[in-house]
């Protein structure tokens, strides 16, 4: 294995998957080669300053507003074939940063964990021939790609399944190019937990289901109206909320009486811990945090999808088997019971980890690591 390796990871947006994602990856290849230089950056700060809140304000209030706008953009080939100018145009002034960041740091290895800054580097590999031949790969951080992330100058794109692999293949990408290796998650979720010892570390009981509910690094979606109706329920729940950036709803519960104990957290590194208590998690479904949740063989139901990539990990994730849809907290106690209940787990919760199996990736950034380090 080569040492000393300089490895450039490109990413868009600190509160996102993307950036959690070239994390993980950064500490995996650290763990492997400790002489190896990582950088992670964020390329659309890098290269357009100044637009980076509008653009990112932009489309928090389309998904939240006009979610249809969105589900009518994402993936769309002809929306794909119109922008071809504009996505040149685009390239052509962010080429001018990222060629003083790859001069000054002289990657021998650059990632993208979003196709903005993959395509930007394809772009760049085309015009500049002292860096053509960088080798250039693509990780995918959800279950299906979509026609943005393809590019000609890619050297290689990291896939999560064979089925992932297979959607690349019919938007024109040679299966030579494509590996698979998963959706890339922290290290530390492929080394196992006591989980008896984690519920007294946190103050939880043995015997009584745990429960997590995330919304995203924002905190989103009807996660008071979910605590309400698990609370109705005869059932004794314990339940761990991730509330993100949602600094109101993390002091909301703090002063809301509940039937069950709650446990809510704003940021915090313990992700892992915390699925490892957990029975089944109530999330919507973005590509890490389902990565996660497969890593960990946790039950997922699934609510809130937003129009795009994570209405298609939706429909990627309940084909499989491996999750569950519901339309709104109402329903959820159904969905918990079908989960949770004896006769459930006698007849069909056996097929749903027989379902999750093939889609749990623990060890998917290590083995990221491992083939960057080897090119």
């Amino acid at each position: 294995m080569a040492s000393g390796k300089r490895v450039l990871i490109l990413y868009i947006t600190e509160s996102s998957g993307h950036h959690s994602a070239a994390r993980a990856i950064k500490k995996a290849i650290e763990l492997r080669e400790p002489e190896s230089r990582v950088q992670c950056v964020n390329a659309f700060r890098y290269a357009f300053p100044f637009l980076e809140r509008i653009i990112h304000t932009l489309y928090l209030i389309v998904i939240k507003r006009v979610p249809k706008i969105w589900e009518k953009m994402y993936d769309n080939p002809k929306l794909v074939g119109r922008t071809q100018i504009i996505k040149k145009w685009i390239h052509a002034l962010a080429i001018r940063r990222i060629h003083t960041l790859i001069d000054h740091f002289k990657p021998d290895v650059v990632v993208c964990t979003q196709a903005f800054p993959c395509g930007i580097v394809a772009a760049y590999k085309k015009k500049n021939t002292r860096y053509s031949g960088i080798p250039l790969i693509g990780v995918l951080t959800d279950f299906a790609p979509h026609a943005f992330w393809v590019y000609d100058n890619v050297d290689y794109y990291v896939a999560h399944i064979p089925e992932s692999r297979d959607m690349l293949i019919e938007k024109g990408v040679p299966q030579e190019k494509i590996k698979v290796f998963g959706i890339p998650i922290d290290p530390k979720f492929s080394l196992s937990q006591d989980r008896g010892e984690l519920l007294a570390n946190y103050g939880l009981k043995e015997g009584i289901p745990v429960i997590m509910i995330m919304g995203g690094g924002r905190g989103l979606g009807p996660i008071k109206d979910l605590l309400y109706e698990l609370d109705l329920s005869k059932r004794e729940f314990q339940v761990i909320v991730v509330c993100g950036m949602n600094k109101k709803l993390f002091d909301w519960i703090h002063h809301t009486r509940f039937k069950n104990r709650i446990l809510a957290f704003r940021f915090t590194d313990q992700i892992e811990h915390l699925m490892s208590m957990a029975n089944l998690i109530i999330t919507k479904p973005g590509g890490i945090t389902t990565a996660e949740a497969l890593a960990k063989k946790l039950r997922i139901i699934i609510l809130n999808p937003i129009p795009g990539q994570e209405a298609r990990n939706t429909d990627f994730l309940t084909k499989r088997g491996a999750a569950i849809k519901i339309e709104r907290p109402g329903e959820v106690l159904a969905a918990v019971d079908k989960m949770l209940n004896l006769s459930v787990l006698q007849r069909g919760v056996v097929s749903i980890l027989d379902n999750i199996n093939p889609l749990s990736r623990p060890a998917s950034s290590l083995e990221i690591a491992d083939f960057v380090l080897n090119l």
